[in-house]
């Protein structure tokens, strides 16, 4: 990678850093030691071992990603997606949106593999994480609306909810098929956004971008297949996660209770995910979600501020892995110029 690739990356890494830093600052700051005490007291013992599994379903992602990356994942390690993802994730939890976490894993893998595997790899594993969740989504709403009575609001929010995002994402499939980068270019030509001859020379740089991205709905690599395992053995760490948390608040676990957290749950994230960590919509939305699946809306609060509680350890984790792995990445960058300059001397 060139010169000026690696200071832009460096740049940009440096940035994102002190955003998610300050935000974290901000944010512990909005919600008080003493609250986050009493939060952690309250999960008590189990707290590791939700913390673990939590790790442990950010360490299938990075091994998702690292499948996605076939063939060309033998160009880099698995630590070091690993570090791209904890960098990324830190980033969504601490900033809206997400658009932010999923620049700062490319960033972080830039010059160690070609650009467009690496951005076509993080775009599959979003990809393939949001069909799975609207997978659930449609088959645990129409379940939790028949073995529970919701509120008629709640119910409309559910349906309403869960129309919209499978329409998006049918759209979403269409777009990928018929090429999405290409699209989205042809859309920024037409609005006179670039010039025509700009948005061909792009055209020509993302090609195989789109070529990686159609291939995952025949999904017919092993890459695409190890990947789609791994998100699966995500999902499952996450949930356990989340079962271990419900029994720690002394809540009475039942499949109605567990359906619903996992299916209609996922919508108040969504939701919820415009702002850091969701605070305010998180809070309101599992307390009435609670109510109605036979725990108690203090129960729905107390699961809100220990998922709180978990993404800011996560994200704390991810901001020191990200320091080192750039620190890291800057030496290693600083001894080859040395090499360069000096084989004799530096053993080049």
């Amino acid at each position: 990678m060139s010169n000026e690739r690696h200071l832009y990356s460096h740049v940009f890494n440096i940035v994102v850093f002190v955003v998610g830093g300050a935000a974290f600052v901000l944010l512990m700051r909005n919600l008080g030691l003493a609250n986050a005490r009493r939060v952690f007291s309250d999960a008590g013992a189990w707290l590791g071992l939700v913390i673990g599994l939590d790790l442990a379903a950010m360490c299938c992602d990075a091994a998702a990603i690292h499948a996605f990356m076939r063939p060309e994942s033998r160009m880099v390690s698995y630590l070091r997606v690993l570090a791209a993802q904890a960098s990324g994730r830190a980033i969504n939890v601490l900033t809206p949106g997400g658009a932010l976490g999923e620049a700062t894993k490319v960033t972080m893998l830039v010059g160690h593999a070609p650009h467009a595997r690496i951005v076509s790899s993080i775009v599959l594993y979003n990809l393939a994480t949001l069909y799975l969740s609207v997978a659930i989504l449609a088959l645990g709403v129409p379940i939790t609306t028949a073995l529970v009575d919701l509120p008629h609001e709640v119910s409309v929010i559910a349906w309403t909810g869960l129309v919209v995002i499978v329409v998006l994402v049918i759209a979403l499939i269409v777009l990928v098929r018929r090429g999405a980068v290409e699209t989205l270019l042809d859309a920024a030509h037409g609005a006179r956004v670039i010039s025509a001859e700009r948005a061909k020379r792009y055209a020509a740089k993302i090609a195989d971008i789109d070529r990686q991205l159609r291939d995952l709905h025949p999904d017919t690599t092993p890459g695409l297949r190890a990947g789609a395992l791994w998100i699966g053995a995500s999902r499952l760490c996450s949930w356990a996660a989340t079962a271990t948390v419900l029994h720690a608040i002394g809540v009475s676990i039942t499949a109605t209770l567990l359906v619903g957290v996992f299916s209609v749950g996922i919508l108040v994230g969504w939701i919820s995910s415009i702002v850091p960590l969701g605070v305010g919509i998180a809070d309101g939305g599992n307390y009435a979600l609670f109510g109605v699946l036979g725990a108690s809306g203090a129960h729905g609060v107390v699961m809100t501020l220990l998922a709180r509680a978990r993404s800011v350890t996560v994200a704390l984790i991810g901001l020191v892995v990200m320091a080192i792995a750039h620190t890291g990445t800057r030496i290693t960058l600083y001894r080859r110029r040395l090499r360069r300059q000096d084989p004799t001397r530096y053993g080049g």
